[in-house]
């Protein structure tokens, strides 16, 4: 094999190891961050009689169109209390950017696109789901979420 063929060989396999070490850590990179947003929300202060029963992450295109990926981070939480008032209690405690909406079943609907669940059986109407959106906060994370091919 000569000299020339075997430069180009090398250069063929460093680009082939570059799309695949680049293509599996995109998407590893984007779920990391999603998961951190889930267990941001975990550290919160929980109201008085609520457990939370469950904890999970989803990075995608969750809502809308376009191109790039989104971040939410979840929990599973058992409560007496109304939706209204576990959102007051987050948004009194400074935490304006989680929602509450009563979780019915296994299946997350609160986002439009994808298939996403809790494994808890919901076993009442006591179960809700709060959940809060990651930012695109660094120049990493915006590159990635425009390259990660979930996001198109």
């Amino acid at each position: 094999m000569s000299k020339k063929n075997k430069t180009v060989l090398i250069i063929i396999l460093a680009v082939m190891i570059f799309v695949v070490v680049f293509y599996v850590s995109v998407p590893v990179v984007n779920d990391l961050h999603a998961k951190r947003v889930a267990d941001k929300l975990s550290y919160l202060p929980l109201p008085e009689d609520t457990r939370i029963a469950e904890k999970t992450s989803a990075a995608g295109k969750l809502w809308g169109n376009g191109n790039g990926i989104q971040y939410m981070g979840a929990i599973l939480i058992e409560s007496g209390l109304t939706p209204e008032e576990l959102e007051e209690f987050y948004y009194e405690g400074g935490i304006e950017y989680c929602r509450v909406s009563r979780q019915t079943g296994k299946e997350i609907t609160v986002t439009e696109h994808g298939k996403y669940s809790f494994n808890t059986e919901i076993s009442s109407d006591d179960f809700y789901i709060v959940y809060a959106l990651g930012k695109h906060d660094s120049f990493i994370i915006q590159l990635f979420s425009e390259l990660d091919l979930r996001g198109h």
